[in-house]
């Protein structure tokens, strides 16, 4: 079986890259080495949701933009995919190491429980959610000036991937929207159907399902009562993955009603749809009160029927789902490009417009940054396929990507939109305080090496690699989710594709073309002229990929010193 495998993965990965021609640079350039100063502003502790990229190296990297440094946990002591991490270790390690900090963003799901999946269990108890309430306490108590930035994550409307209870998944989610539903309604006909379904699902398994609410409420009630004795200094309650009707909707309401009680802690409690991104969030809108910036966002979409469009995993609009970003970063909607700080331009594909909407959307983006606006673009795609994404028109066309200041286009809209706002409100926020040139050459820097992180993780391996990789393992009867003694074999060949599709993107001529930058003596040109990464799948699955580019800059043709 294991000869077959990796015959097969070897015959794919030359069939895949065929068609790939090395092409040599054509630009005449001169080497540019931005600096980088070590002197952060601020050093922040993070404890994040979970150990997988979106939730760590997307943090570490943005507030490398905003000359920012995070501190992570050991890696031990944190989660590896099923693994929980360990919240006990956690919080000893968190109070040892906050008296060296300027603030904190503390996943609250990881010291209870040990990570999001574990959160999904209920591995903590009652008494782990006292145990950090008490933590937070004393840490408040002995660094009363330390910002204590809190999350947690209202549990996603499926119960949790279980062997035990699999079956009952289906089951379960007609429950819990007709628990919703009738909530809302109160229509006899769903209470009849509610009845029935009753009595077909194990009752420990309804009983499991309707306590990890209950214990979920209780935990961030406990958060609320911690705003409200100025502990915390901002909290955001997120909600993972939903649908417009579910028990995680009940949650949601009775804690906004919570919070409408207490008048005084309204503008610190946030309660929001997204999970991977908060702490990401957290960290824009800290470095917007760093820079004392509210971003002015202009909300531009490719036709009138995508912000009301209710997109997979989410419980409702595009539109409200951007508004609810935008105010968490203390962003200002504005109703024009002219009066904007950037642009937030979001692509809604779909079967529908996919041939229709998607090119038109490739113009007017090259249309906005003609014309010499800053971009944020957000490319979303219903059916998470690459021909509902604007990316590819994007690189036919030529249209330069290294002039857009933000892309994203993986998991769910709340993801995509929350990290493209806040890459985008991190860059115009941080582009004032560049004094030297050294300086704006390393900004420019780090956020282009994010930029071509999201090329080529959102489209290039979501969109491209990770679908035809997982064909190919379940041919072999393999589990693209639990790879066990196949996770080496495939780690090697997916790291080697997207060497070569790093490679791809380099040599476009939409990733080649220069980007203006205005320094002290005036304009210049800076091209790509090198781009090397490291890849490799974090957990042993192909769900998500780890990524990291690192880039070199030339200038072009400018008697620039």
């Amino acid at each position: 079986m294991r000869k077959i495998y990796f015959l097969v993965l070897t015959i794919f990965f030359v069939l895949f890259f065929t068609a790939f021609n090395h092409y040599t640079p054509f630009y005449s350039t001169s080497p540019v080495s931005p600096g980088d100063n070590s002197d952060y502003r601020l050093r922040i502790i993070l404890i994040p949701l979970d150990s997988r990229p979106a939730c760590t190296t997307f943090v570490t990297d943005l507030a490398q933009i905003a000359n920012i440094k995070v501190i992570l946990p050991p890696k031990e002591l944190l989660d590896h995919y099923k693994t929980p991490g360990n919240p006990q270790a956690l919080r000893q390690w968190l109070k040892q190491e906050v008296q060296y900090a300027d603030a904190a963003i503390l996943s609250i799901d990881m010291l209870v429980h040990g990570g999001l999946l574990a959160s999904r269990q209920s591995a903590g108890t009652l008494n782990d959610v006292n145990g950090v309430s008490q933590l937070l306490s004393t840490i408040h108590a002995e660094y009363p000036q330390l910002p204590i930035y809190a999350f947690s994550i209202i549990p996603r409307l499926l119960i949790a991937d279980n062997t035990a209870t699999s079956q009952y998944q289906k089951s379960m989610l007609d429950y819990s929207v007709l628990k919703d539903q009738i909530y809302t309604f109160e229509n006899p006909v769903d209470i009849l159907k509610l009845e029935k379904l009753e009595q077909q699902i194990p009752a420990a398994v309804i009983n499991n399902y309707e306590c990890l609410y209950q214990q979920n409420m209780a935990q961030n009630s406990m958060l609320i009562e911690l705003v409200d004795k100025k502990v915390i200094t901002s909290l955001i309650l997120g909600q993972d993955d939903g649908q417009p009707f579910g028990m995680p909707n009940i949650t949601k309401q009775r804690l906004k009603h919570l919070v409408a009680q207490k008048p005084a802690i309204q503008n610190r409690v946030s309660i929001t749809r997204g999970t991977d991104e908060v702490a990401l969030t957290l960290l824009g809108q800290i470095s917007a009160k760093l820079n004392n910036y509210q971003p002015k966002i202009f909300v531009a979409y490719a036709d009138e029927q995508a912000p009301y469009t209710v997109m997979p995993y989410m419980p409702h609009s595009v539109a409200t789902t951007a508004a609810e970003k935008i105010a968490l970063v203390g962003g200002i909607p504005v109703q024009s490009p002219e009066q904007a700080d950037f642009v937030l331009f979001i692509q809604v594909g779909t079967r529908s417009n996919q041939y229709s909407t998607v090119p038109h959307s490739a113009r007017e983006i090259q249309a906005l940054l003609d014309s010499g606006y800053k971009v944020a673009l957000v490319d979303l795609s219903e059916e998470f396929s690459s021909s509902e994404t604007v990316f590819p028109f994007l690189l036919r066309d030529n249209v330069a990507l290294t002039k857009l200041i933000a892309y994203a286009g993986w998991n769910t809209t709340s993801n995509s939109i929350g990290t493209a706002i806040t890459q985008a409100t991190i860059f115009t926020a941080t582009l004032p305080n560049m004094k030297t040139n050294d300086q704006l050459f390393a900004l420019y820097k780090h956020n282009l090496e994010f930029l071509t992180a999201r090329f080529l993780d959102d489209w290039y391996y979501l969109k491209e690699v990770q679908p035809v990789v997982n064909k190919v393992l379940q041919a072999l009867n393999i589990n693209p989710y639990q790879l066990g003694s196949y996770y080496e074999g495939t780690n090697t060949v997916i790291s080697r594709i997207m060497q070569y599709k790093s490679q791809q993107l380099l040599y476009s001529t939409a990733f080649r073309s220069p980007l203006t930058i205005v320094t002290s003596q005036g304009p210049v040109e800076l091209t790509v002229t090198s781009l090397t990464i490291r890849a490799c799948l974090p957990w042993e699955r192909t769900f998500e990929i780890s990524l990291k580019p690192t880039l070199k800059l030339s200038l072009v043709n400018s008697n620039h010193n």
